[in-house]
């Protein structure tokens, strides 16, 4: 019974304080019933309650918004409080400027740039995989591939069964065409499923062996021809990425074919990865050290390109050095 008492007491207490504030007793007019805001905390609360006017006109306001606005009140003195002295403010992340996009041609190139050798491909057997082979070595950019349809080529180089001959053709190759790679594909059995594509590299400077790498076909239906083809596709594929990882590991040669009127001609251009400007060294004559590979010889001079001549050629200016010589080997700076 007393449960209610004490808070509606307190209640009316503010009332009375409120009319005090405002001086004499005003008329019934001045007074308004509203809910009971206690009417809750006992049953045998009365569901409504007179209030002066004024207070309701002034907009006091009642419990639920009490608490909103103290919420709110509290929030703002938050984000309005500085960290105290050892602690850390959290703020929202702050929104970067992204990078200005520099245009390709402002960027620097690198000093030395990966260069694509000059590459022959041969075939020990006729199993038609040349000018598969080649298409896929030229697609991936694993080198410039010598035209093996060239009259001098095919008249030279058609016969290849006997592996022992493939070191001095890998060398005769590099002197008459400037190939320092040379691959030679293989097929052991014969095309079938299951069996296995060898491609052989060799270096053509020192007629050596680097690696041979295989690839197998998958299995097919041996009577349907279009799946004989694309079996022997994704074998030359496979075989092709093997071989361009393996050329990659060679060093990079060119060669001077010409000098005359100031200028030095070599047998490397924007096709091979040259570009104006880059300086190459010269190298006179070398060696082929067994188990090691070729190894250059005495340093010439270094040439500066300053531009490109035929489909795969350039022409430089020599920088330094005491002359250079058509059949000198050049290599990156």
């Amino acid at each position: 019974m007393h449960c209610y008492k004490t808070p509606f007491l307190l209640f009316l207490l503010f009332l009375t304080a409120c009319a005090a504030h405002h001086g004499d007793a005003t008329s019934s007019d001045d007074y308004v019933e509203i809910s009971n805001p206690f009417y809750t905390s006992s049953p045998n609360a009365p569901a409504t309650i007179w209030v002066p006017r004024s207070s309701v006109d002034s907009g006091v306001p009642r419990a639920t918004e009490l608490v909103k606005k103290g919420v709110e009140k509290v929030s703002e003195a938050m984000s309005n409080s500085k960290p105290a002295s050892g602690e850390s403010a959290v703020t929202a992340p702050a929104t970067q400027a992204l990078p200005v996009p520099v245009p390709v041609s402002a960027q620097p190139l690198p000093a030395t740039v990966p260069l694509k050798s000059r590459m022959a491909v041969l075939e020990a057997k006729d199993n038609g995989l040349i000018l598969p082979l080649s298409n896929k070595l030229e697609h991936f950019g694993a080198g410039i591939l010598l035209d093996h349809q060239q009259p001098s080529f095919l008249a030279k180089y058609s016969d290849l069964s006997n592996m022992a001959d493939w070191p001095a053709v890998s060398v005769r190759l590099q002197q008459e065409f400037g190939t320092t790679v040379s691959v030679f594909v293989w097929v052991p059995d014969q095309v079938a499923p299951g069996k296995t594509i060898l491609g052989t590299v060799y270096d053509g400077l020192s007629g050596g062996v680097v690696k041979t790498v295989v690839a197998q076909i998958p299995s097919y239906a041996p009577t349907d021809p279009a799946a004989r083809n694309a079996a022997l596709d994704v074998a030359l594929d496979e075989l092709a990425g093997k071989l361009k990882a393996v050329s990659a590991l060679l060093p990079w040669y060119g060669k001077v074919v010409a000098v005359g009127n100031g200028r030095v001609y070599v047998n490397a251009g924007s096709e091979a990865g040259l570009r104006v400007g880059q300086v190459l060294k010269v190298y006179r004559g070398g060696k082929a050290v067994p188990g090691v590979g070729f190894v250059p010889g005495e340093q010439v001079a270094t040439v500066e390109i300053r531009g490109f001549a035929g489909v795969n050629g350039a022409y430089g200016v020599i920088k330094d050095g005491k002359g250079v010589q058509a059949e000198d080997m050049i290599a990156v700076e």
